[in-house]
């Protein structure tokens, strides 16, 4: 380490096949360069690269225009960006948290949230947060779907509990005309290809469905019609970071539409990212499509504080909103491992600034209230 670095900083991501062995290169070259003009210490690292006993840490930094390997210093802060797809990767991490407060202990930036299902209990305990989500409950069966199915004119839309970008989601629904037999399935696979299937029989269709889900944990929701004017499906993600005061903030708003007849507008799915508000007055008219992101700005302002206050300290979250045509606002997603690219893509260059400044300012925030303590 550098004798004159104000903080060292491991960012913690996922591993990959590819020229680097590690996910989110661009994103974590950013933060190199950031951290450099704070005289930190930053370098990215993998959970199965840190061996008990050792003393120094693999990994990788961004120095004069390209990557380097070399060993670092058991990290200060540690920026979580690993996402756990099982159990088995989910232990992997556990172990290597657990090496690393061996070799020194660290402040961990943010807490992750633990799935769909507990953000959706906490954030219902919320007076005027609860209005605005969608009923949710946990998928059985296909005779509990099939009750659903029965209840909802729109169908259902299951997604996985820890799933991400869109990926294994299903609309379902029955055949125009028939409540008994025949069902009409779209959906994302796990590669993130849109399917169609058609079922002349409710029961295979169902039987097919539960095989699909397998044994993941899925959450079933009405379907919720958020289409724009020209039938494609569009949500509003919103950026909430802490800044170098500890302080919540809004980053940027930034609309992400999906193609005519996908089933969502991810941006990993093939959709476009447009400006929040010039967007949304063109949907609804000037007053609703102001009154709609006063409303999204006041829920994004209420759902990090109350969140905290479940899971613990968090430091950036990426809120989705969907909006019916009548304008009904209904929160959609809520996740503590966001994305930036809608403002890199829309142009809005301060706020993609931002995305990726914040995460470096409130880690030197916590080292120097460590310090100061």
């Amino acid at each position: 380490m550098n004798p004159s670095s104000q903080g060292i900083i491991g960012i913690m991501v996922s591993e990959c096949a590819g020229p680097l062995p590690f996910a989110e290169a661009a994103f974590c070259r950013q933060l190199c360069h950031i951290g450099r003009r704070q005289k930190m210490t930053i370098y990215v690292f993998c959970p199965g690269w840190v061996t008990p006993g050792s003393r120094s840490i693999p990994g990788y930094t961004f120095e004069n225009g390209k990557w380097i390997r070399k060993p670092f210093p058991a990290p200060e802060i540690i920026y979580d960006r690993c996402i756990s797809h099982d159990k088995r990767q989910q232990r992997r991490k556990q172990r290597c948290l657990a090496s690393l407060s061996e070799k020194q202990p660290f402040v961990y930036l943010a807490r992750a949230l633990t799935g769909k299902w507990s953000v959706y209990q906490a954030l219902k305990k919320h007076r005027f947060i609860a209005p605005y989500l969608p009923d949710t409950v946990r998928y059985e069966n296909p005779e509990h779907l099939n009750r659903w199915l029965l209840a909802q004119e729109g169908g259902a839309f299951l997604k996985p509990q820890n799933g991400t970008h869109g990926k294994r989601t299903l609309h379902v629904q029955n055949i125009k005309g028939s409540l008994d037999v025949g069902l009409i399935i779209t959906g994302r696979s796990g590669s993130n290809q849109l399917f169609r299937k058609k079922f002349r029989s409710k029961e295979d269709g169902l039987d097919w469905i539960h095989r699909f889900i397998a044994n993941r944990a899925y959450l079933l929701q009405p379907y919720l019609r958020l289409n724009n004017s020209r039938d494609e499906p569009f949500d509003v993600r919103v950026l909430m970071q802490k800044n170098e005061n500890g302080m919540w903030s809004m980053t940027g708003m930034a609309v992400r539409a999906g193609r005519k007849h996908s089933l969502t507008s991810n941006l990993h799915g093939g959709g476009t990212a447009h400006k929040a508000v010039p967007y949304l007055i063109k949907e609804f008219g000037e007053h609703r499509g102001i009154q709609t992101v006063r409303i999204i700005q006041r829920l994004a302002e209420a759902i990090p504080e109350h969140l905290e206050s479940h899971f613990g300290r968090l430091a950036e979250l990426g809120i989705d909103f969907g909006v019916e045509p009548g304008g009904h606002v209904w929160i959609l997603e809520v996740n503590s491992k966001p994305g930036r690219s809608s403002f890199f893509r829309i142009g809005d260059m301060q706020g993609a600034q931002k995305s990726v400044e914040n995460p470096i300012q409130y880690a030197r925030y916590l080292l120097l209230r460590k310090t100061l303590a």
